[in-house]
């Protein structure tokens, strides 16, 4: 009876919350552009932001991506934590926004990100707090696919991932299937349950990715520990970005890509665009970011998540620009639903292909990982927290471990 009472409360404030940002939104009648996929939203939004606020009076969703979040973000509000106590203040100051909140920008960067199929952590309930005029679709995997995995009723794990990955789109996808006529879908070309909704838009189309049919193509990529830079081929042209003090996996290309073809559509010129992400392009921590470390050390900081492609990425980085020992310290893949082993096992393969050392932490590190990496012969630990952890490897690095 007490659950049924919060979640009827919490629908309650949810509509309460959507209704005066609708009302803030029809105010202000900024022009919306929506990012959704399984991975890589948050870059996005952040290098979409970089690239465009120079020219165009911007605010991005920062931290505000669900169906609570982005009412207050769009009423320019934010809870101290999550009490009742600090909802309560959230729900007494959403009226007065509209009297008080006059924001002077002219484009609303959104991440859109969904858990579930079903309301109210699905596209389709955000899709009623307000519709975006551009959307941008990155990919669709089987990552935060819990809820998902009800729906699916392939028994092999190949085919079960399969079906995640395009009830994921399908979800996800209504964003497209909401554009006006008069807006523009920004759709990756490398993945077919995206490209599969130019089909399903009447917006503009342009498309991005590696294939030769991208629009905006990734055509060359060099990491370093300087920074990483871009090749992209852009109107017949290449572009060259390089982004200094992030080590980016080769995958951030399809974001820069991503951001390129939304930019022209909104009349940037290349060259700005270019100068405005190496200018301004950041990231929140535990995304890409180098930091020195002790003895000489170097540590590329990715904690902020994980799946098994993010991983794969960053591992193969790892091997390309170590000056010498390449070290892991990895925790636990988490809402993968029934991947978990199946993808904990493929991770396995990928650490002894490019580790020197590995510290693993987390119940399943254990119980799927250590063991391929044992039997392999690859050095590794696992402990049981962070802080132990690191004091394990405070006594181990040198100079130029990575």
């Amino acid at each position: 009876m007490l659950n049924k009472v919060k979640s009827s409360l919490s629908i309650f404030i949810l509509h309460y919350l959507r209704f005066w940002a609708r009302l803030q939104l029809r105010k202000h009648r900024p022009t919306i552009v929506g990012i959704t996929g399984t991975s890589g939203k948050t870059s996005t939004l952040h290098a979409l932001h970089a690239a465009v606020k120079d020219q165009i009076p911007t605010k991005a969703s920062f931290k505000a991506n669900s169906e609570s979040g982005l009412p207050l973000n769009i009423l320019n509000l934010s809870l101290k934590n999550y009490s009742w106590l600090s909802w309560l203040r959230a729900m007494l100051l959403a009226p007065t926004r509209l009297l008080t909140y006059w924001p002077k920008h002219e484009l609303y960067i959104a991440e859109m990100a969904i858990d579930s199929p079903f309301s109210p952590k699905n596209m389709s309930y955000l899709l009623t707090i307000f519709k975006p005029d551009m959307g941008i679709f990155l990919n669709a995997g089987t990552v935060h696919s819990n809820n998902f995995d009800v729906l699916a009723t392939a028994r092999n794990p190949k085919e079960r991932r399969a079906e995640i990955a395009k009830l994921t789109a399908n979800e996800k996808g209504k964003m497209i299937q909401a554009l006006p006529n008069s807006g523009c879908a920004i759709l990756n070309t490398d993945d077919k349950n995206v490209l599969a909704f130019r089909k399903l838009t009447e917006a503009k189309i342009i498309t991005f990715g590696s294939t030769k049919t991208a629009e905006v193509r990734v055509v060359g990529y060099q990491p370093s520990l300087a920074g990483t830079q871009f090749q992209l081929k852009v109107l017949g042209k290449e572009l060259s970005i390089n982004l200094k003090c992030f080590a980016l996996p080769e995958h951030y290309g399809l974001t820069l890509a991503a951001v390129v073809a939304c930019c022209l559509y909104l009349k940037l010129q290349p060259q700005e665009i270019k100068d405005n992400l190496e200018k301004n392009f950041s990231l929140p921590p535990g995304r890409a970011s180098l930091l020195e470390g002790i003895g000489g050390s170097t540590i590329l900081d990715s904690s902020y998540n994980s799946s098994l492609e993010p991983l794969r990425d960053s591992l193969m980085l790892l091997s390309t620009i170590a000056p010498r020992r390449k070290l892991a310290l990895l925790g636990d893949m988490r809402e993968l639903g029934q991947q978990t082993e199946q993808d904990h096992l493929q991770a396995a393969q990928l650490i002894a292909q490019h580790c020197d050392e590995v510290v693993l932490v987390g119940p399943q590190m254990k119980k799927f990982v250590l063991p391929i990496l044992k039997g392999k012969k690859v050095n590794s630990h696992w402990v049981k927290s962070a802080e132990l952890a690191a004091a394990y490897l405070k006594s181990v690095l040198q100079q130029d471990d990575l």
